[in-house]
């Protein structure tokens, strides 16, 4: 397969790699010019947000990618690669890629060249923001599939690093005595609260200030700032949520600032949102931009190998993680009628099948699921998942039965965007403002979802895990959860373990 690299034709028969070393880190590998797999560090080791350099990094970090690299060797024969596209890794340990040559990504171009190669669009205009970058925290790009990005815009704004920042000061959401362990996690939290806010001006002026003076990714910073603006302590019962509102709403002002005269100026040209602010599904709604499943920093690794094999054809990788890494106890055969009675009887699901999704969403591989009927959010929360009752849970249906429930427009395979909700009989995916996060099946997606979602229109999908803790991939763990929580079954696609 011949790909254009660096402005000579480079011919992609051998192994390569795409390695991203801080927080959320990944190792994405490729042959002939096709992605073989990701994993996502925080699997591996299970420690949730994991990196191997610089933010809460692991111990031992070589020897962890050496063990990642001899199952590589080990699954497919990759004794040693072409190229290691890579980004913050220290220089000394370049070395131990076991490959020929090393390349530096920029940490936007990964995220865009992510996004750009994940959608159908031959051309876009993508906006790539972040809390944290080696170039700038808000940049705008034209995109053309097998070129490099052109950056329009660059800028030191920062929306990601306040926004989560504001989460310390919230007694519903801050878990956290380290803020900088809390800005890894509060942004989500945020979004969810922010529904219960009231519109409060005082708190959206200082919360506004807050982002103007946000112009680095030192967290310790816009904490600084924070203490200094307010003044007053705002932080507690419905001042909390009212702050959450007026993040939210600081988080979507500024954005609109700055990137909708590209948007107005570039509207023949598809719109796609890439880096850690595309996670927030309230303003990517806004905008119906397109959004890949990993376009925040789990997927740099993806992103920095898709730069050098720039790929003509349309990559699906929402499936593109590890099988699970040990091998079942399959108790008995089960059938699809059967898992659909006891989700009717109420109860709660562990569903391991196939390769693990790369992203931070379970899309039906490795997710819990139940039925969206009164009480079961409140169940699933109290005996499985111990989230805070604010945060919402997402809804899965097929795609063709979408628009029954939902007003729906075309962007919900990967739970990325919102909608609202024309039923009221689905309570436990419906959230406080009348939305729901959606994903959206067909048979080629997820054939046993597809199948489950005939008996059943539409089920509560979360990640299998516990909060805390990343989204499992052993059998060890489904099993662990099932002796230790709510779960009542834990099943593949074929069989009852």
């Amino acid at each position: 397969m011949l790909g254009i690299t660096y402005g000579v034709n480079y011919i992609m028969e051998k192994f390569n790699l795409g390695i991203y070393g801080s927080h959320n880190s990944a190792i994405a590998i490729s042959l002939g010019g096709k992605i073989l797999e990701v994993i996502e560090l925080e699997r591996w080791v299970g420690v949730k947000n994991a990196a191997f350099f610089y933010v809460f990094p692991e111990e031992n970090p070589i020897d962890i990618l050496n063990e990642i690299l001899d199952y590589f060797e080990t699954k497919y024969g990759a004794k040693e690669y072409d190229y290691a596209m890579y980004n913050s890794w220290p220089p000394e340990h370049l070395d131990k890629f076991r490959s020929k040559n090393q390349v530096w990504v920029g940490h936007h171009v990964a995220h865009v060249s992510n996004v750009m190669y994940q959608s159908n669009a031959p051309e876009a205009l993508n906006i790539s923001f972040d809390g944290g970058s080696d170039s700038g925290h808000f940049n705008i790009y034209l995109t053309k599939k097998g070129r490099d990005p052109n950056m329009l815009y660059s800028s030191t704004q920062d929306v990601c690093v306040p926004y989560a920042a504001l989460g310390h000061y919230i007694p519903e959401i801050k878990k956290e005595d380290n803020f900088w362990l809390g800005n890894l996690t509060y942004a989500g939290k945020i979004m969810g609260l922010s529904s219960y806010g009231n519109k409060n001006e005082k708190l959206l002026h200082l919360v506004k200030r807050l982002f103007d003076l946000c112009q680095t990714n030192e967290v310790d910073k816009a904490h600084e700032y924070w203490n200094i603006l307010n003044d007053e302590k705002l932080e507690t019962g419905q001042d909390g949520r009212d702050l959450a509102w007026a993040a939210q709403k600081n988080f979507e002002l500024t954005f609109a600032k700055v990137a909708l005269p590209y948007i107005l100026e570039h509207q023949d040209k598809e719109l796609q949102f890439s880096g850690g602010g595309s996670m927030n599904i309230l303003n990517n709604s806004l905008y119906k931009a397109f959004v890949s499943p990993n376009s925040d920093d789990r997927g740099i690794a993806l992103g920095c190998l898709l730069h050098l094999l720039k790929p003509m054809s349309t990559l699906n990788s929402a499936f593109l993680g590890s099988e699970p890494y040990d091998k079942p106890n399959l108790k008995k055969v089960h059938t699809v009628n059967e898992i659909a009675n006891m989700l009717a009887q109420g109860k709660i699901i562990g569903l391991i099948q196939g390769r693990a999704e790369h992203g931070a969403r379970a899309l039906g591989n490795r997710s819990i699921l139940c039925t969206p009927g009164e009480g079961m959010k409140d169940k699933l929360n109290a005996n499985v998942k111990n989230r805070e009752a604010f945060r919402p849970f997402a809804a899965v249906c097929r795609e063709e039965d979408a628009k029954e429930y939902f007003n729906t427009y075309g962007l919900h395979k990967w739970m990325t965007h919102n909608v609202t909700v024309k039923v009221d009989n689905i309570p436990a995916v419906t959230h406080n403002d009348g939305t729901c996060r959606l994903q959206t099946v067909t048979k080629e997606d997820n054939a046993f979802l597809w199948e489950l979602l005939g008996h059943h229109k539409i089920l509560l999908n979360t990640s299998f895990n516990i909060q805390g803790k990343p989204i499992l991939n052993t059998y060890k763990d489904a099993i662990w959860m099932k002796e230790n929580t709510g779960i009542d079954e834990v099943i593949t696609n074929t069989h009852i373990l």
